[in-house]
């Protein structure tokens, strides 16, 4: 199930609000539901659930060619667990490989050290900056190689496997399996 636009304001009100202000950007609700609603037409989002509730995602969007850039990722402080992350990680990368993706670019608030820590931890490179933000970007291929997201990948494997034993498909594009499965929400 793909997150609805008033699931997704609820989990970045609650993650982006502080540091945005920081940045001296304001963050108006009304502001950033119209945001949300114009990117959801554009974007590929990937969502990780627990009991039904909306924990973490990320939202992606074809920049030019073979890169993407990530528009959004948003993990409930209360769900930075290694199982929450290495999920929708794993997602991801099932996402990138549907649609060819070769590289991801992303821009972050330099007030949102845990979203910088993290971009780096994956292996992102920063290519530029300015006051407020930094630039990143990286190649999936070098992203593959890095522990955290080898192991949401064999993860992920272990998640495909449990979905065709209980005989959902096997084809990941058309998996809806998201008790804890490998959906992304796609566009027609």
């Amino acid at each position: 199930m793909s997150p609805s636009v008033d699931e997704l304001l609820t989990l970045d009100a609650l993650t982006l609000r502080e540091h945005t202000e920081l940045a001296g950007v304001p963050f108006e609700l009304s502001e950033h539901k119209a945001m949300l609603e114009a990117s959801l037409a554009v974007s590929e989002v990937c969502a990780v659930r627990r009991e039904g509730k909306l924990v973490a995602y990320a939202m992606l969007r074809p920049d030019s060619g073979e890169q993407w850039f990530v528009g959004a990722f948003g993990t409930h402080p209360s769900y930075r667990t290694s199982a929450v992350i290495s999920e929708l990680i794993a997602k991801l990368a099932v996402l990138a490989s549907q649609r060819g993706i070769r590289e991801l670019t992303s821009h972050v608030y330099k007030t949102n050290r845990l979203s910088i820590a993290f971009h780096r931890k994956l292996g992102f490179q920063t290519m530029r900056e300015n006051d407020r933000a930094l630039e990143f970007r990286a190649a999936i291929e070098e992203l593959a190689k890095r522990p955290a997201v080898r192991r949401a990948m064999a993860g992920a494997a272990s998640l495909s496997e449990r979905a065709m034993s209980a005989g959902l498909p096997a084809d990941l594009e058309r998996a809806t399996y998201t008790a804890g499965g490998l959906a992304c929400g796609t566009r027609p």
